[in-house]
C-alpha cells in the first residue's frame, strides 16, 4: 500500500512566545492577537515585538523548513542563538544572535547591521530556511521557485533555534507541513 504522510519538521515553542502572540493548537501557526495574555515570565519567554522560537534547537546537521507568510505585512523568519536576548529590545542581527530575513514597512531585508535590502520583483508568499550548522551557513529562498534570497555565513558554536516574529494581527505565519510518500507492504504471504 502506498500512502502519504504529512509532518512538520519544526513546531513552535509556546514557552518562548511573546504574550501578544496567539498560537494554533497544533503549534504550527502564530498571529499577533492584539492583546497581552497573562503568561508566566519564564526565562525563555520573549517579552517584546512578537518574537518566539521553534521547539527544537539544532547543534549539528542540515535542516530545512518552509514558512508561509502569505499576506502578513510585518514578519521576521530565521534562526536565533540559544543565548539571544529575550527580555530587552535589541536589533535582530548576527551580532545579537539572530540570522534572518524580514518584511518591514513594505521592504524585504536581510537582518544584517545595517540591514540589507532584498531586491524582489514579486511579493513573497513563503520563505524556505535552510540551515547547515556544520558548514556555518543559513540560507533563505522562495519555496515557490527556489530563487535565493540571502545567505548568512557564521561559525556556529552553540545550538540555534528556528526564529519567528510577527506584529500582524490579520494574517498568521504558518509552518508548512512536508509530505512524505511511504510504501507499506504486508509481510504475510
Amino acid at each position: 500500500m502506498l500512502g502519504t504522510v504529512q509532518y512538520t519538521p519544526v513546531t513552535l515553542d509556546p514557552n518562548t512566545a511573546d504574550p501578544f502572540l496567539a498560537l494554533s493548537d497544533d503549534l504550527t501557526s502564530v498571529i499577533d492577537s492584539g492583546r497581552s495574555q497573562q503568561l508566566p515570565d519564564n526565562p525563555e519567554r520573549f517579552v517584546s515585538c512578537g518574537e518566539m522560537l521553534g521547539s527544537r534547537g539544532f547543534g549539528s546537521g542540515r535542516h530545512t523548513w518552509d514558512v508561509e507568510v502569505g499576506d502578513n505585512a510585518n514578519w521576521m523568519v530565521g534562526v536565533a542563538s540559544r543565548r539571544a536576548e529575550r527580555k530587552a529590545l535589541v536589533p535582530a542581527c548576527p551580532g545579537n544572535g539572530f540570522w534572518g530575513v524580514s518584511l518591514r514597512d513594505g521592504e524585504y531585508e536581510a537582518l544584517e547591521s545595517p540591514s540589507v535590502p532584498l531586491p524582489l520583483r514579486e511579493k513573497l508568499r513563503g520563505v524556505r530556511v535552510q540551515l547547515d550548522w556544520d558548514a556555518g551557513r543559513v540560507s533563505f529562498s522562495d519555496p515557490a521557485d527556489g530563487a535565493p534570497l540571502y545567505t548568512f555565513r557564521h561559525p556556529f558554536a552553540e545550538e540555534v533555534y528556528p526564529y519567528f516574529c510577527t506584529t500582524c494581527e490579520s494574517h498568521p505565519l504558518r509552518l508548512v507541513p512536508v509530505e512524505v510518500r511511504i510504501r507499506v507492504e504486508d509481510p504475510t504471504p
